[in-house]
């Protein structure tokens, strides 16, 4: 079935359209083949209240599921923060107890070299320790 009104459209090569206006290509269109085309973004878990009222027409109850999963979404999210910051305040703990450690080691063996005669090593030792302390606790790195 043919339309009287019906007109052919002028070949199109691909690519060609990128300079034409939109008003220009709906014109070489013919009438039976023009579609609209929305399109729609949006960030984040909840779409636009227009979005939302249409979910809740289409499908009664959906708005609430999309408020729930938004809800859980936000709850995994601050669970998974609180974690990270956790294992992060652990971590840091740890190393400083193992640097006091380290020192403490450092401080006791060029005491024991000094004590045995080998003072040069000693002081090279103790040196390198103080300026490692130093660097460490009394220069803060920012970060």
């Amino acid at each position: 079935m043919t339309n009287s009104k019906t007109r052919e459209a002028a070949p199109v090569e691909r690519g060609e359209n990128r300079d034409l206006p939109p008003a220009e290509i709906l014109d070489r269109l013919p009438e039976n083949v023009r579609v609209s085309v929305i399109e729609a973004a949006f960030s984040g878990p909840l779409p636009p209240s227009s979005m939302f009222e249409h979910y809740e027409k289409t499908l009664p109850g959906s708005a609430d599921r999309i408020l729930k999963m938004a809800e859980k979404e936000q709850d995994n999210r601050a669970a998974w923060k609180t974690e990270a910051l956790r294992s992060a305040r652990g971590d840091v703990r740890r190393m400083q107890w193992l640097g006091a450690i380290l020192a403490f080691v450092c401080i006791v063996g060029a005491v024991v070299l000094g004590i045995m005669g080998a003072q040069i090593v000693a002081g090279i030792l103790a040196g390198i320790t103080a300026v490692g302390l130093a660097g460490r606790y009394l220069i803060r790195n920012p970060r």
